[in-house]
């Protein structure tokens, strides 16, 4: 050994002490990364406060374990963690340890002695590292650090307080159940798992966010969903790359096939019936902690118009409020170009006397036709987002008031016709019944592209218009499902709960594209004996 050796041995260097203000947020993640804990306790500690600050809520509570006094302290994050879980975990190691007449292993056996022997939590796991210990701890764990070892606990102790399961404000429905997902993304696995009891129904973990650290689920039934639609999403979830997620509308983006298409290729819902359903078909659901909005994936376009209610309610009346929904799409889409187109290049299409009273209404107004309609649909607009901004109490009441006030206002004084408030008000209502909020704003803002076709080409503007859509609709792919299935690829079997909603019995397969490994969901011969095509046979007679 050289002497120099021999004299820092003798004389050890003390650590620089790293200033904090200096280093940029990548540099600090990098010397978190590269910590690990030490044998001394106080070492540990000091690295503790030192990368975590001075931060509210921070506590460190020293305590001696055994009848041989082992230094140990307790870490948590206050408001993070259950205080009387915490409260027995120290009395365990405090009091337990000290009554009980074992004799304590030490060393490395002494750690697996307090997992095993001492701690009652069922969420016990070792830690080495500085950063992991810090991302156990700031999610409510409780780390419980010993002298003397390089090996650190975290114990469950989660206890922060979240919103009670209500019912959906999104969502709203008539008949069927009121649950609604919650920000926790634990409770809203249990809202599922209560659906779905099978151990098939897996939830793989994700971590997204280089500094959120954001829990993110992907859920599906184990032998029913595509494996090459999980291999797809583990792809896209490992490509992810941002500092921060804190809703699903931010990660969605990330999803997508194609995210420049104004349509939602992903559907977002708080009801957990119809992630359920949506599991049972083969799809997958992705669970993002801190928001109530789960995204399901695949969908087509046709599941956009879907609501619960529909399969709830009798098959005529489900069938009647699903066409009638199709029908209110069209017309907030295309009413207000029609209107423009049919008024300014085909009057010849429009009845005689409806047309004269439509030019006696025009008269004196100041704007060409396609200037009123847009002037109104855009304060329409105007009005609509300020009502969901304004508080619940008081936000429908001005809606409805500024709409009535500023309409009748706009006829006195001359600024536009009276059909043309009617045409806005008709299209408004129709928007209104188009289930999916992201649905309904892509066609918000169609509405004004084929109000300025329309203006310009009239009906054929209209007719060209409604070509580039369906070519743009069918070009899109929900990870690899067209979006526009069954009708383009037309696929006959999954058309009788499209459009027109079937009998519950009559159900016999999964859709084509989701569930084709286990296409058949009941006894084919189920269907037939509703119908009682022919006789009972003994492989499956009817109870009655």
């Amino acid at each position: 050994m050289s002497f120099i050796r021999f004299v820092s041995r003798l004389f050890p260097r003390k650590k620089k002490k790293i200033n904090m203000d200096k280093l940029d947020i990548s540099q600090l993640r990098e010397l978190t990364q590269k910590e690990k804990l030490k044998p001394k306790l106080q070492d540990n500690l000091s690295l503790v406060r030192e990368y975590y600050g001075n931060s509210l809520g921070l506590q460190v509570r020293e305590l001696q374990i055994g009848r041989v006094n082992v230094k140990a302290a307790v870490v948590f994050i206050e408001g993070m963690v259950d205080t009387a879980s915490v409260e027995e975990l120290i009395k365990v190691l405090v009091i337990n340890t000290v009554s009980s007449g074992e004799i304590i292993p030490s060393g490395f056996p002494f750690i697996k002695y307090i997992k095993e022997k001492v701690i009652t939590s069922t969420m016990v796991e070792e830690v080495e590292e500085l950063e992991e210990l810090f991302d156990r701890v700031l999610r409510g764990d409780t780390a419980l650090i010993i002298d003397g070892l390089e090996t650190s606990l975290t114990v469950d102790t989660q206890g922060w307080k979240t919103r009670d399961i209500e019912e959906s404000d999104a969502e709203v429905t008539i008949r069927g159940p009121r649950e609604s997902f919650i920000e926790s993304i634990h409770d809203n696995m249990s809202l599922i798992r209560r659906r779905l009891p099978i151990p098939q129904l897996w939830a793989e973990k994700f971590t997204v966010g280089s500094l959120s650290r954001t829990q993110v689920a992907m859920v599906y039934i184990k032998g029913l969903a595509g494996e090459g639609l999980i291999k797809e999403m583990r792809s896209r979830f490992a490509k992810t790359d941002i500092d921060g997620i804190i809703d699903s509308g931010q990660l969605e983006d990330f999803l997508e096939d194609t995210p420049f298409s104004l349509f939602p290729l992903t559907l977002r819902t708080e009801r957990p019936d119809r992630v359920v359903a949506a599991l049972l078909e083969g799809q997958v659901a992705v669970i993002v902690n801190g928001t109530p909005f789960v995204l399901l994936a695949p969908v087509t376009f046709f599941a956009h118009l879907q609501a619960s209610d529909d399969h709830f309610e009798k098959v005529p009346l489900g069938t009647f409020i699903r066409i009638l929904r199709y029908v209110a799409m069209i017309l907030a889409i295309f009413l207000p170009g029609f209107y423009v187109g049919i008024v300014n290049f085909h009057p010849e299409m429009v009845p005689t006397a409806l047309l004269l009273r439509i030019a006696s209404t025009r008269e004196g107004v100041p704007f060409p036709l396609v200037v009123e309609m847009l002037l109104m649909e855009s304060v329409f607009e105007i009005l609509r987002e300020s009502g969901i901004r304004l508080p619940a109490s008081i936000g429908p009441a001005i809606s409805i008031v500024g709409a009535l006030v500023l309409g009748d206002a706009a006829i006195r004084a001359g600024i536009v016709s009276p059909p043309v408030v009617v045409v806005v008000a008709l299209t408004a209502i129709a928007s209104f019944a188009v289930p999916n909020f992201a649905l309904g704003i892509a066609g918000r803002i169609l509405r004004f592209g084929f109000i300025i076709l329309s203006s310009i080409f009239g009906l054929f503007g209209l007719q060209f218009g409604l070509l580039l859509l369906i070519v743009h609709l069918s070009s899109l792919r929900s990870y690899g499902v067209p979006y526009m299935a069954p009708a383009a690829p037309f696929i006959m079997r999954d058309m009788k709960d499209n459009i027109i909603r079937g009998w519950q019995w009559g159900q016999v397969y999964r859709p084509k594209l989701t569930g084709f490994r286990e296409p058949v969901r009941k006894d084919p011969r189920q269907a037939r004996r509703f119908f009682k095509i022919f006789p009972h046979d003994e492989e499956g007679q009817d109870e009655d």
